[in-house]
């Protein structure tokens, strides 16, 4: 392999079709662990057991590597007293890719304020920060088993709230509206894609109504956010 190098976890989008399955309709969190180099037979028909194990890894090294870490990992999950996922890195993720986007100019010259979303994105940062401070004592094996698990559910209901049940427009198996394909790009992974996309189709379209659907997709985005700062907040589960 051309490139070899172990590069630090970060929170991402996730290439959709079957292996976003889980995040996309049932909210559960999903790892991505690959090997990197040429792979030139990618979707293709000879992209298939006869070309990996001749060509493009002879011994099965690099399968064998990302098998033995996958099973590592699944390990160390399943033996933390904490659920080992960064509240902060996520929320600042969704924080740095709306706002450094043109979605708040986009949306300025149809005079439709996005400070709505803007605010929930802040406080869910804001909580993120507060929730990962309070990690440290919850990892003290003399805390309660009870306290622990809520700790660990405020995690998990934050990725659920993301869920919408009508999922997005036309496409109601994509219930996650944080991160779900793009209508105009089904093999990428894209964030708030109704609101994103909605956008894009208003400003290509002569048909004024369509920010219509930019208003909704904006109060949806901005509900599930307000959702997802609720979950981590410490007025649900006071410590």
């Amino acid at each position: 392999w051309y490139q070899r190098r172990v590069r630090e976890a970060v929170v991402s989008t996730q290439s959709t079709g079957s292996s976003g399955i889980n995040a996309e309709y049932g909210g559960i969190s999903c790892i991505d662990l690959t090997f990197v180099g040429p792979y030139y037979t990618y979707h293709t028909e000879f992209d298939n057991y006869h070309y990996l194990s001749n060509y493009a890894d002879p011994d099965m090294n690099a399968t064998k590597s990302v098998a033995e870490v996958a099973a590592v990992v699944l390990f160390e999950l399943a033996n933390e007293r904490t659920v080992p996922l960064s509240a902060t890195s996520y929320a600042k993720y969704v924080s740095d890719t709306v706002l450094n986007s043109r979605l708040k100019t986009d949306l300025a010259e149809e005079d439709i304020d996005s400070e709505i979303l803007e605010k929930a994105i802040r406080k869910f940062v804001a909580n993120a920060e507060e929730y990962e401070k309070s990690r440290p004592k919850f990892e003290d094996q003399k805390r309660m088993h009870m306290e622990l698990r809520r700790y660990n559910d405020q995690m998990l209901q934050m990725e659920r709230s993301f869920l919408y049940n009508h999922g997005l427009p036309g496409r109601p198996q994509n219930r996650h509206m944080l991160f779900a394909p793009s209508v105009l790009d089904s093999y990428s992974g894209s964030v708030f894609p109704g609101l994103f996309d909605a956008v894009v189709m208003a400003k290509d379209s002569n048909d004024p109504a369509h920010w219509n659907e930019v208003k909704k997709q904006l109060t949806i985005a901005t509900w599930v956010t307000r959702a997802a700062a609720r979950a981590l907040s410490s007025k649900v589960f006071p410590n």
